[in-house]
């Protein structure tokens, strides 16, 4: 108790029951054990300073010394009533009042004979242990004024449960009824009578329903009978601490329930009495242990600040209260836990067991309380380890009646007391205690795992998926369509994702009922982040994995055994592809635990990050089939990489046998051509195709020069690249500027977007007369339509890999079409935004090389398994045979035309690739073609077109 701690004299008989020499000091006392440290449950000794009970101090010593005293009252010639005074004391305190239980034994009972030791217990004693225990029970559970949740007594009732059952006569096996008793008392029995109501309610033609209420009652009852065998830990709760315990041997019966029929009426009976008794002391006081046992789910429930109370008054050798005390104290000397009990007892003499301990100990009265509580606390320790039966007891003589001079000296030093107060701070537990600091780390654990889920999130591209990743300004990595990858996106780019995606979960659910077709993923690479930051700027990704949609859609449609079954990955490089290398390790480490992964379609971006992916996917051990892809390096340099579209020198050599036929058609136009590129030496189409276009135009007769410009987002440097002798014309604004001395060709070799638009911004500044011939890569220009009508008064020609789709189509070239009308209905629509390059068209084609690839590992009586290495292999084996003309016609009949890889196993790109010249005027793509090249029926094939491939 702090100095604050007061207590008054009442009127009355209570009030006069206090009134005997030294009362405050022993009230004190009492108020002093009660309060808890606001820590722990260490060992403590009270200070008396300036007279006066000072505050509680913590000792930092031994955990044996930790404990609370059973505090005996005797009172020879004392006044009776002293417990019930006090009782009303703890019930007033301030600021809540104690937990505390008045339990005052009735004279029958016990009928132990008298002498300085107390004999063994009885049968006929245990009944009366048990009244007091549960007398004391429903008093601390219903103290009045105490703040807090009651107390709980889950193992004390159910040993008192199993002590009131009794075997029925007709009940022959006591552990099937037992069992069946304790269902009662259980989760199961509350499932079941909740099932029955359930099933009373929803009626008869609701199977489902009462098959999942059998279903929830089955686990109920199966976590029951798991759990009342009491070895489970957890999930035996209870029953496992039964098993645990040090009484009544336990080890012998095994399992719970037959250690709970040993308790049940008629059985207790045959056990040593003593250990009876011992087993519901022990039940009681761990209970109490477990209630002021904060657990860390238990973040809402304050921490007790004061110890209950048990007062036993007028305890006797015959009502059992002195025999409470002596089980109270063996079961701590065995047990040796803390168990949060102050016990204070009232009786005429002391206590059987421990009159020879008081004599010894000097007989202590209640003038030295104090002195007496430090000998016992400084003796606990020794006093435990030697067992004896009296190492709780603290006996204080109680003196006799006082004089009426002594009575008012005692009232008055009540009086300066109204009642047990304890200091605002020491009524609050520490910091580390309180349950503020459990809810706040809560909250901050919390707010740390939301704050860590959100950033493992944001570096996910905002999605749970492991396949993405947030570089910061782009989100980079692989997606089945569930997640919108191209940045930025709109509606269109979304419903072709969301097509993709449906048609994954139709072909999950196709190779699921088709086992025996062959089952591949295909991953369509591309910089799906767009280099000008608008969507338009996509637009020839868009239609390239529309491309490959429609080529997984059509073996949807199928069902052969040989007929593959498509699922469709997108994969985003990055901007510029400058990110392959890393999504490419990425593809490696799925392909590693998926073999349905057997190659990558798509690519973009003749460049050296493209380099750099394809060699990291070779080393993945993944083929490619890139769409329009075309440097000449790229289909020699690496034995995986295939690709449909023609090579630049094949680019090349069209434009400058359609600029030669056309100047000689129009004799005005100067018979000379001046190439611009990017100064960027990682851009492997822009030098490419500068090298092949000053070679062809040279080889028909045209005077050459090149100048390089530098292009958007790049500064130039150390990597900046131009020939020798070649100017800088500085940006690609500039560059067009620079074409206005020009009379002749302009051939652009740089990037479409968005390089293309600031060229001509420049070339129409002065209004320059070239003729301008653009690479295929400005096709992506000419796709946006609100850039293309920026510059209407500059007509200019463009090479495309494949045109877009005219009226006279026929054959696989109009049926593509019309499928990818069917399945993407905005591609009718003349007004959406269209690459004009076949972009779309070209990517199904190497989709398609790859579907034929695995279709041929199916051929004839071979059943090759499908994998990345074997279908690379297949790739090589699509050809015309040309020296067998009794062999297998393996060439596919692409959309973009015929797809032949000529049986070279070192040819990696198609045989004489179809390529056109388009034209755009007024802002507008002209509808018919200037040239065609190609062509295997011959019918839309200019003359003018250069021979060979």
């Amino acid at each position: 108790m702090t100095g604050d701690t007061h207590t008054t004299a009442r009127s009355g008989a209570g009030g006069d029951s206090l009134v005997f020499r030294h009362a405050d000091r022993v009230v004190r006392l009492i108020g002093a054990l009660y309060q808890r440290p606001r820590w722990g449950d260490r060992p403590r000794e009270l200070d008396e300073t300036d007279g006066r009970w000072g505050r509680l101090r913590v000792r930092a010593e031994r955990q044996g010394r930790q404990g609370l005293p059973m505090l005996n009252l005797i009172r020879p010639a004392g006044p009776p009533g002293i417990l019930r005074a006090v009782a009303g004391l703890l019930g007033e305190a301030q600021p809540n009042g104690v937990r505390h239980a008045y339990v005052k034994p009735s004279g029958a009972g016990a009928t132990s004979p008298g002498g300085a030791r107390a004999e063994p217990l009885a049968v006929r004693d245990v009944p009366v242990i048990r009244r007091l225990l549960l007398d004391a029970r429903y008093e601390l559970i219903n103290s009045p004024r105490v703040r807090g949740s009651q107390p709980k007594f889950p193992l004390f009732s159910l040993v008192v449960f199993l002590m009131n059952n009794r075997r029925k006569s007709e009940e022959p096996n006591l552990e099937v009824a037992l069992l069946r008793d304790l269902q009662e008392l259980g989760l199961y029995w509350r499932f079941r009578n909740i099932t029955k109501a359930v099933n009373k309610e929803i009626g008869e033609d609701t199977l489902r329903w009462k098959l999942l209420v059998v279903l929830v009652q089955a686990v109920t009852w199966l976590l029951f009978r798991a759990s009342v065998t009491g070895r489970i830990p957890l999930l035996s709760g209870r029953y496992r601490w039964f098993l645990r315990q040090p009484h009544l041997a336990p080890e012998m019966s095994g399992t719970f329930t037959r250690f709970a029929t040993r308790l049940t009426d008629g059985e207790w009976q045959k056990e040593a009495p003593e250990y009876v008794a011992r087993l519901l002391v022990n039940t009681f006081l761990e209970d109490l242990r477990r209630s002021y046992r904060l657990r860390p789910w238990q973040i809402f429930r304050r921490r007790r600040m004061t110890y209950p109370v048990l007062l036993l008054d007028d305890i006797t050798m015959t009502n059992g209260g002195y025999s409470l005390l002596r089980l109270i104290n063996d079961v701590r000397n065995q047990v040796g836990a803390f168990d949060p009990l102050l016990v204070v007892s009232s009786s005429p003499a002391a206590p059987p067991s421990g009159a020879t301990d008081i004599t010894e100990r000097g007989g202590y009265t209640t003038s030295n309380a104090y002195i007496g509580y430090r000998v016992w606390q400084n003796e606990l320790l020794r006093d435990r380890r030697a067992r004896r039966p009296t190492t709780w007891y603290l006996p204080l003589w109680v003196p006799g009646t006082p004089s009426d001079s002594e009575k008012d000296e005692v009232r008055q030093r009540l009086e300066s007391f109204q009642r047990y107060v304890v200091d605002r701070r020491d009524s609050r537990p520490a910091l580390l205690a309180s349950r503020w600091l459990r809810l706040g780390t809560v909250v901050v654990v919390l707010a740390g795992l939301i704050a860590g889920t959100l950033t493992w999130r944001n570096a996910h591209c905002n999605a749970w998926d492991f396949d993405l990743h947030n570089t910061g300004t782009e989100c980079i990595g692989v997606s089945d369509g569930s997640y919108d990858l191209f940045q930025p996106s709109d509606p269109t780019i979304r419903a072709v994702e969301q097509t993709v995606y449906q048609q994954n979960q139709q072909a999950a659910t196709e190779h699921e009922q088709n086992s025996q077709r062959p089952y591949i993923t295909l991953v369509d690479v591309q910089a799906v982040t767009s280099s000008n930051g608008t969507a338009d700027g996509l637009t020839a990704e868009r239609e390239s994995l529309e491309g490959v949609a429609v080529a997984q859609w059509r073996q949807l449609s199928k069902s052969g055994t040989s007929d593959p079954i498509v699922r469709v990955l997108v994969g985003n490089a990055g901007r510029n592809m400058l990110q392959g290398t890393a999504v490419a390790q990425q593809l490696s480490a799925m392909a590693a635990k998926d073999s349905s992964l057997v190659g990558v379609v798509g690519l973009d971006m003749s460049s050296q990050p493209t380099v750099n992916t394809i060699n990291a996917l070779a080393e993945a051990g993944l083929p490619m089939v890139a769409a329009t892809l075309t440097a000449d390096d790229l289909a020699t340099s690496n034995p995986m990489y295939f690709q449909v579209a023609p090579q630049d020198i094949r680019e090349a050599a069209v434009a400058a046998a359609f600029a030669d036929q056309q100047q000689r058609q129009q004799p005005g136009t100067a018979r000379t051509v001046r190439v611009y590129y990017s100064d960027d030496a990682s851009d492997t189409y822009s030098n490419n195709l500068r090298d092949d276009v000053l070679k062809a135009f040279q080889a028909k007769g045209f005077a050459t020069s090149a100048v390089a410009f530098t292009p958007s987002g790049f500064a130039g440097g150390p990597t900046a690249h131009q020939a020798d002798g070649d100017p800088l014309a500085g940006n690609a604004h500039a560059a067009g500027q620079d074409t206005c001395s020009q009379s002749g060709y302009v051939y652009f070799t740089g990037r479409g977007v968005p390089d293309y638009g600031d060229f001509l911004d420049g070339a129409t500044q002065c209004e320059s007369h070239a003729v301008f011939i653009g690479g295929d890569d400005v096709s992506r220009y000419v796709a946006n339509s609100a850039l293309r009508e920026q510059y209407r008064g500059l007509p200019y020609y463009y090479m495309s890999l494949d045109p877009a789709p005219t009226n006279g189509m026929q054959g696989p070239e109009r049926d593509f079409y019309a499928d990818l009308g069917g399945l993407f209905g905005f591609e009718r629509n003349q007004q959406q935004s269209r690459s004009l390059d076949g972009h779309a068209a070209l990517s199904y084609d190497s989709a398609l090389v790859m579907i034929t690839a695995t279709e041929y590992l199916r051929q004839g009586n071979t059943n090759l398994p499908v994998s990345a290495g074997n279908v690379w292999r297949e790739i090589t084996d699509i050809h015309t045979p040309h020296t067998d003309a009794q062999g297998d016609n393996n060439f596919i009949e692409g959309v973009t035309g015929a797809i032949d890889y000529g049986g070279d196993i070192t040819r990696h790109v198609p045989m004489d690739k179809t390529m056109a010249v388009l034209q755009v005027s007024n802002g507008e793509v002209q509808p018919n073609l200037v040239g065609f090249c190609g062509d295997d029926t011959g019918e839309r094939q200019s003359p003018w077109c250069p021979s060979g491939s």
